[in-house]
């Protein structure tokens, strides 16, 4: 259980979007840092063993970033050795360990979003104002989840029905093509569905299963003041980092490093507290 889940999805959203979207607009390591490790860390703690393939993922992303940019940028003044008749800087390496860093970053955040935010919460926040851009959201965000569930359940049914375990190509490839077909085959129904209901007609009412809060306008403020600070030493440019033609001795300032950290950080420490509340007091009968 996490925090975010218990203040209105607008909330939420609003957060995912502060903390992606700084990760996304800034080259400074210390931020990107940040933004690592508290996604890593959000990962764990919401996944448990499920997030074991997908640290594996990002740590290979950024390995394969950082080791092939400086074969073909060849920018910078440090030089590691020679690559045929051009060189490996270091500069290059570092600029590439970042880029990676920036996508793993998103990734990670991106599954915790997946985690925490569901298409019920798309819809209450978008459906009445843009329902038909609410439903393609929440569908694409769960398309994937549905359709790993479902080629799983067909790899179960076919070993139940006598074939092996081992994959190969024309296995899997049959099975993808039974997957697409469910997904559309389900999506038509969705939309038949929602077209029967009268769903994104002028008229139609939504009921909106909670209301915005105290504690919401709190918790609302609160990332904003953070993404805010962020921002405008973004724009200031007291956070910019280069790393061409040499790295840059910039970008050490500790009041935005900070508030990014307590931002990106802030869900886990909610995270933390509430499984230290659930293993510390014991069941009552």
């Amino acid at each position: 259980m996490c925090y975010l889940k218990a203040y209105d999805p607008l909330v939420t959203i609003i957060y995912f979007l502060c903390v992606m979207s700084v990760s996304v607009f800034t080259t400074n390591p210390i931020l990107q840092a940040c933004s690592l490790f508290a996604g890593a860390a959000a990962a764990v703690f919401l996944k448990g063993r499920r997030s074991i393939k997908l640290l594996i993922g990002c740590t290979a992303v950024i390995a394969v970033m950082g080791a092939t940019n400086p074969i073909f940028v060849h920018r910078g003044m440090t030089e590691l050795f020679k690559l045929g008749e051009n060189s490996y800087t270091l500069e290059s390496l570092l600029y590439g360990v970042s880029l990676g860093c920036s996508i793993a970053s998103l990734i990670l955040w991106f599954s915790v979003f997946n985690s925490i935010v569901s298409q019920d919460d798309i819809l209450a926040v978008f459906g009445k104002h843009l329902p038909k851009t609410a439903l393609v959201i929440s569908m694409i965000l769960a398309f994937i989840p549905k359709l790993r569930r479902k080629y799983t359940d067909l790899y179960h049914c076919s070993c139940g029905c006598g074939e092996t375990r081992r994959k190969d190509l024309r296995r899997t490839s049959r099975l993808f093509t039974a997957c697409m077909a469910y997904e559309a085959e389900r999506v038509l129904d969705i939309s038949m569905a929602m077209k029967a209901r009268g769903y994104g007609l002028r008229n139609r009412t939504c009921a909106a299963s909670r209301h915005f809060r105290a504690a919401d306008l709190g918790a609302m403020a609160f990332i904003l003041a953070l993404t805010i600070v962020c921002y405008v030493y973004l724009g200031t440019g007291k956070l910019d980092y280069w790393f061409y033609p040499r790295l840059s001795p910039n970008g050490l300032c500790p009041v935005p490093q900070l508030c990014f950290f307590i931002l990106c950080i802030s869900p886990l420490f909610f995270i933390i507290k509430e499984k230290l509340i659930w293993r510390s007091y014991p069941a009552n009968n």
